[in-house]
């Protein structure tokens, strides 16, 4: 019989040769940079975008842009960013945003830049390398102009729009090209078992993922998308989930977008959403009026790992839209708008191709719920 200190030295040996299995393996390191939201203490009800302090090549001055997840790439008038002496300029480029009810086009050139993440106080928290688009021209409706005080930071996954070049692939999302964190007193390149990918809460981004900060997450599969993957980062398509309007259920693609207040959507056929209201601020009656129930589980009915639910014209439900946009698309579709985040955090995983779901309890359970994956 072999003594017991050789059947334990076995023992643990074995542990350390099985295979991780589980969600917990994914995230087996332990580094993370949390960088807090500008406005947060101002906008607790996500009545505006997040903003986070960016600045360029060594800078120490910065601007509050906004974090959108809804959209991917640095976008920042003239007034805002200018390209370092020896930045490389990459050529044209443009982007698109739309809430819905407008579409506006930004143009300009796109040059090389570093960036720089502070927090609130001005505090540097990490530096990542994306190209820049120096915006000289808006187009919202066939009318130009020269944009001033805009810079947004477009932080999203699947966001390629085959109207606009260069497709915005992950080698343009800030949060996925860090080259350091401040760690132990100083900014320190990523450590070799970093996660890319967020969290994102009411409050601020946590980047790199770990097994602490996804302990109570529901994950969903993404689907690898090749055409836009680099040689060093995967692409994912959008999220899918299972959406339903007053009992009528469909597979529709889903984005959470912290970039606009009110939801978008192209509804499952056969609902009958009533006489559509103008939008907010446009004569345009497009927007779903009250009363509609809207159900959303992730990534289906069956087996959700995430829920939530509203009725338009409710009040108390911090994940409700502020209003709905109907828009074509080319499949079913639900924009959640920044409202999302009032019930739950998002998490993205760029690695291994996830996105999650955290029940953060800033509301009554009675509108949603998270299953925990692991």
């Amino acid at each position: 019989m072999k003594p017991i200190k050789t059947l334990l030295v076995l023992f643990l040996a074995t542990l350390i040769a099985m295979p991780c299995m589980g969600e917990e393996c994914r995230y087996r390191g332990e580094a993370s940079i949390f960088v807090p939201f500008s406005n947060a203490m101002t906008n607790a009800n996500l009545d505006q975008s997040p903003e986070i302090n960016v600045g360029f090549d060594g800078d120490n001055s910065y601007y509050p842009f906004i974090m959108d997840t809804g959209s991917c790439g640095i976008v920042a008038s003239q007034d805002i960013f200018q390209p370092a002496a020896g930045a490389i300029n990459l050529g044209p480029g443009s982007t698109e945003y739309t809430n819905g009810s407008f579409v506006k086009v930004y143009s300009g050139n796109y040059y090389t830049a570093t960036q720089q993440l502070y927090d609130e106080y001005g505090n540097i928290l990490a530096t990542s390398d994306v190209p820049v688009l120096q915006v000289t021209q808006l187009n919202e409706g066939g009318t130009i102009t020269t944009p001033t005080k805009f810079a947004l930071m477009g932080i999203g996954f699947g966001r390629e729009n085959p109207d606009v070049i260069p497709a915005k692939t992950p080698a343009y999302n800030v949060f996925l090209n860090l080259t350091s964190i401040f760690r132990k007193g100083t900014l320190r390149p990523l450590p070799k078992d970093w996660v890319n990918g967020y969290v994102i809460s009411p409050r601020g981004a946590e980047l790199g993922l770990t097994a602490k900060n996804t302990t109570d997450a529901g994950f969903i599969k993404l689907t690898l998308w090749p055409e836009y993957s680099t040689r060093d980062l995967p692409e994912w398509t959008p999220m899918s989930g299972t959406l339903c309007i007053n009992g009528v259920c469909a597979e529709a693609q889903s984005v959470m977008d912290t970039g606009i207040t009110g939801g978008i959507l192209l509804p499952p056929s056969g609902v009958n959403l009533g006489t559509l209201i103008d939008c907010p601020g446009t004569t345009s009656p497009q927007c779903v009026p009250d009363g509609n129930v809207f159900d959303i589980y992730y990534p289906n009915e069956t087996h959700p790992v995430a829920f939530y639910t509203f009725t338009t014209g409710q009040t108390g439900n911090p994940m409700q839209p502020a209003s709905i946009a109907i828009q074509t698309r080319p499949t079913i579709y639900w924009n959640t708008s920044r409202h999302f985040l009032g019930g739950m955090n998002f998490v993205y995983d760029n690695k291994h191709g996830y996105a999650g779901f955290i029940w953060n309890h800033q509301t009554s359970s009675d509108y949603g719920y998270v299953i925990p994956s692991k």
